[in-house]
């Protein structure tokens, strides 16, 4: 009996010296201000702020659109001509016109010539010779207005690109009927090209003018160094932000590309070790040390950095936080909140 109560006395001392000292053995750390770097990645894109639309500048059939998306097009390169049965009747009817004003042109020079030579030899009057100049100035200027139309209208049969760029759409196909207007090939420029990547919730929250990051084309090996030059909030898609990024190293973006955006931020954040966090009950929780022992504290976390995590929410600089064990003290007293099923 004696035997038994001494052991039974050894087990409760044994414990409790336990008990003491695992409390004495609480490792601990400050929540401090950490430099934690963070980094987004999203699809991106390369196009112009805004492409070139080329249009027929006046109705007439498609003819000699060869391009496909892709293909690289030079400044004043022709794209397609307009041609067709409208085409020739216009043609037609400026050639009369400017034909017409030709002969009227050529009479009313011819005339003024003889009225003068007539005013030299006195059988003209001074009102008569200018009447018939003014006749020829008219006459020379509808001239050179029928020329110029003719000119213009000669302009608009052929559909050229106005600075080198992408064919990135073809919206008509060779040998169809367009109107006025109507769009045949879209081009983004080789000029003013941007790495273009949409963010959403908090990551969109985090991507400001001035980060620096990489862009890795879709095929290739070597990722180009971009810096965002601005950022847009999306007009139809709520919590949407859209990254304009431009090359930092003086490299030439690849028009039409797609590939993989990654930006990095380097911010000071109040931060605990990783290890101090505990998930329980689908939030996030750690033991906060003071002289009274170990409480439990509701947190919200923010990005990780080798091994630290930003604190959002939930605690105050130089809270000490347990970082060992942090899981195994913080359920320790699990059997007493577990209620076993009736």
């Amino acid at each position: 009996m004696t035997f038994g109560r001494t052991v039974t006395l050894a087990v409760v001392f044994t414990l409790r010296a336990t008990q003491c000292a695992y409390a004495q053995d609480v490792v601990a750390m400050p929540a401090v201000q950490k430099r934690i770097t963070q980094t987004l990645s999203a699809p991106a894109r390369v196009q112009a702020a805004s492409n070139i639309v080329l249009t027929a500048s006046t109705p007439g059939t498609v003819s000699g659109l060869r391009v496909l998306p892709g293909d690289v097009m030079r400044q004043g390169q022709v794209v397609a001509r307009l041609t067709g049965p409208t085409v020739l009747a216009e043609t037609t009817r400026l050639n009369a016109e400017q034909k017409s004003a030709q002969i009227r042109a050529t009479s009313a020079r011819q005339a003024a010539a003889i009225e003068e030579q007539k005013l030299d030899d006195q059988l003209s009057t001074r009102d008569a010779v200018l009447r018939l100049q003014a006749d020829r100035d008219a006459a020379r200027q509808q001239l050179v207005a029928a020329q110029a139309a003719t000119r213009n209208y000669e302009n608009l049969l052929s559909v050229t690109a106005p600075q080198s760029g992408t064919v990135t759409a073809v919206s008509a196909a060779d040998g169809q009927v367009a109107s006025a207007g109507q769009a045949l090939v879209t081009l983004a420029p080789s000029n003013g090209l941007y790495v273009v990547a949409s963010f959403y919730g908090n990551d969109a929250a985090r991507v400001a003018t001035g980060m620096e990051g990489t862009f890795l084309p879709e095929g290739s090996s070597a990722p180009l160094r971009v810096l965002v030059q601005r950022t847009s909030l999306s007009a139809t898609t709520p919590g949407q932000k859209d990254a304009w990024l431009q090359a930092s190293d003086g490299r030439a973006l690849p028009a039409g590309a797609v590939g993989t955006l990654s930006l990095t931020s380097k911010t000071e954040k109040l931060a605990v070790p990783a290890s101090a966090l505990v998930l329980d009950g689908g939030q996030w929780w750690v033991l906060v040390h003071d002289k009274l022992g170990d409480q439990r504290r509701h947190v919200v976390p923010g990005p990780s950095d080798n091994g630290w995590t930003a604190i959002q929410q939930g605690l105050a600089p130089n809270e000490r936080v347990v970082t060992q064990d942090a899981y195994l003290l913080f359920h320790q007293d699990f059997a007493k909140r577990y209620q076993q099923a009736d």
